[in-house]
């Protein structure tokens, strides 16, 4: 029998909190300028727990916020641990907002048009918009998203913690928006811009996307949360072909990331890049910004953050190809250089190894949890 298809299943978010942590999940949905943004809440109901504030986790180029649910075993989304990024921050009493960016094609037609009857897109085959590009996430979703989890938490502070391009998109808003609700702001392998070599390898995880979108279309309705399409034939790939090939040394330490977790990132996260999303980023590489007026402007907004009250953490890999060191260390140079102890490097971790990597709990996650817990 084939699990989710013989008979019906709870899905994973759906079933009673476990002790020791009593994690719970909420879908939310924001509805802004006729779009619709996905967010999944992760929280403790415990009343042992000291209550603190928002958290919202953003993630990368390429991948969804189910990222963040990415446990130390290489499985996703189970509550009945603290053994992922979200479910550790949730255990001690933050609440989290897993941001879905309107790219997340997969997530919506998995989970969002299957189970969630709130959604304007319930029943329905979601596409993302021909012509969804960067503009979308700095002008619509991050603002809309950053109200949203203000006016449902009641807190006026929020905290944000983007990887990659989660980062990426956390600068531009803050160099936007002077008056700001964000007290804290952590970015694991954010860039200033991102490296050619990534978008070398696009084409391959847009290929592969849309293989299983294939699946995904003829199975619409029924299939549950708990199958992953195509399981059978991303597990019947060798684990040396998983790890070690010709791709997997630019995107990742092949010898910091397991087996289960490469393969959970190809059945649960990874996300096709919308084409005029792409064409944004590599025309931006190749010739930046369209005036040396523009850059001059971006930076100088960046660099009066120093004189805020926010606080910043920026987290590099060593061995990351796509969010070079260098690249950081600009970042870091223009927002906040003053601070002696909020940069940081994993040794010998690539691009995808540092934020779900078999050191990223001791390495990333834990020193993002107590971070934050020094500044509430």
């Amino acid at each position: 029998m084939i699990l989710g298809l013989g008979r019906k299943k709870t899905l994973i978010d759906r079933k009673p909190p476990e002790p020791p942590h009593f994690l719970a999940a909420e879908d939310l949905f924001v509805q802004k300028a006729k779009k619709e943004i996905y967010l999944k809440r992760i929280y403790t109901v415990s009343e042992e727990t000291p209550g603190f504030g928002p958290v919202i986790m953003s993630p990368g180029i390429c991948t969804n916020a189910n990222l963040f649910r990415v446990d130390t075993s290489g499985g996703c989304l189970s509550l009945d641990h603290d053994r992922s990024f979200a479910n550790l921050l949730a255990s001690r009493g933050f609440d989290v907002y897993l941001y879905h960016p309107g790219y997340s094609d997969r997530v919506h037609n998995r989970y969002v048009s299957r189970h969630c009857p709130e959604s304007i897109y319930y029943q329905k085959r979601y596409r993302v918009p021909p012509v969804y590009s960067y503009g979308d996430l700095i002008n619509v979703e991050v603002p809309a998203v950053i109200d949203f989890v203000r006016a449902h938490s009641g807190c006026r502070a929020i905290s944000w913690i983007g990887y990659s391009l989660g980062g990426m998109v956390a600068y531009s808003y803050l160099a936007k928006y002077s008056a700001n609700p964000v007290k804290n702001l952590v970015t694991i392998a954010s860039p200033m811009a991102l490296n050619q070599i990534l978008f070398r390898f696009i084409p391959f995880v847009n290929f592969a996307s849309r293989i299983l979108g294939f699946e995904e279309d003829a199975l619409l309705g029924n299939l549950s949360q708990n199958l992953v399409p195509l399981t059978r034939g991303i597990r019947a790939l060798p684990d040396w072909f998983v790890r070690f090939n010709l791709i997997s040394p630019y995107l990742f330490n092949p010898l910091n990331i397991s087996n289960a977790t490469v393969k959970t990132m190809l059945g649960n996260i990874i996300e096709p890049m919308p084409r005029e999303l792409q064409k944004f980023f590599s025309r931006f590489i190749q010739t930046g910004y369209s005036s040396q007026e523009k850059i001059t402007n971006y930076l100088n907004r960046l660099r009066r953050l120093r004189k805020t009250r926010k606080n910043f953490l920026f987290f590099y890999g060593t061995g990351d190809v796509v969010a070079t060191p260098e690249s950081v260390f600009l970042a870091r140079e223009m927002i906040a250089p003053h601070d002696p102890d909020n940069l940081v490097g994993i040794p010998s971790a690539g691009h995808l190894d540092i934020i779900v990597g078999k050191n990223s709990m001791e390495q990333v996650w834990k020193p993002v949890l107590e971070w934050l817990l020094a500044r509430q």
